[in-house]
């Protein structure tokens, strides 16, 4: 069990060609991961947020959609912890994409992969997937030695990979506070297989059913 954890990318990358996928995200006791504004940046603590940034430092890509590029404007690099920066991955099925995005500054690598009429610029690389966009995207990351992706949402693009059933971990913190109102957590179907804590926040950790790894 421990060497299969230990080289859980590599046989996944080998078996499935495809990333090892994990979903992460924030959510309040009330289950939600943003305010209906999207006014709330942080959901989890400081410690949590650490924790993120060591979580990027250990693998190859990180993914968002272009909502969470347009609303959040994250970096998606590695500050709250020492080590390499992974490649970014923007998916854009509709809308335009905007250079002033933070997730094109030059501090890392980007790729934008998308359904519409977005072309490549000088600073930006887009691929054109028509059909199975998911699966086409996984099967790209793997053919540029890709082995392992964060997805960090939002929620419709969580909610994308969990529906494909295109996931092998998901990462969930859970913070002491509530909105009342806002936009909901993914409903995930996983096997538990750990909780912790993480300052006052709950990190909890599931794994796919059909995982290659379950007992």
């Amino acid at each position: 069990n421990e060497a299969f954890e230990l080289n859980k990318r590599f046989f996944t990358a080998q078996i499935k060609k495809r990333p090892f996928v994990i979903l992460k995200w924030a959510q309040t006791s009330d289950r939600l991961i943003a305010r209906v504004d999207h006014s709330s940046k942080w959901i989890s603590s400081e410690l949590s947020r650490q924790l993120v940034h060591r979580w990027r430092a250990e693998e190859d890509a990180i993914l968002i959609g272009r909502n969470t590029a347009e609303k959040d404007n994250p970096l998606l690099t590695v500050r709250d912890w020492i080590g390499r920066n992974p490649l970014r991955v923007l998916i854009m099925k509709n809308g335009a994409i905007d250079p002033g995005w933070n997730i094109f500054e030059s501090t890392a690598p980007t790729l934008c992969y998308s359904s519409g009429p977005e072309s490549s610029t000088k600073e930006i690389e887009v691929i054109k997937i028509k059909e199975n966009f998911l699966p086409s995207l996984l099967s790209d990351l793997h053919s540029r030695g890709i082995i392992s992706l964060i997805v960090e949402g939002g929620a419709a693009t969580l909610k994308s990979f969990i529906d494909a059933g295109l996931w092998d971990e998901a990462r969930v913190f859970t913070a002491p506070i509530s909105f009342e109102k806002g936009i909901h957590a993914p409903e995930l179907n996983g096997i538990k297989i750990s909780e912790s804590a993480s300052g006052p926040d709950t990190l909890t950790i599931y794994r796919h059913p059909d995982s290659l790894f379950n007992n």
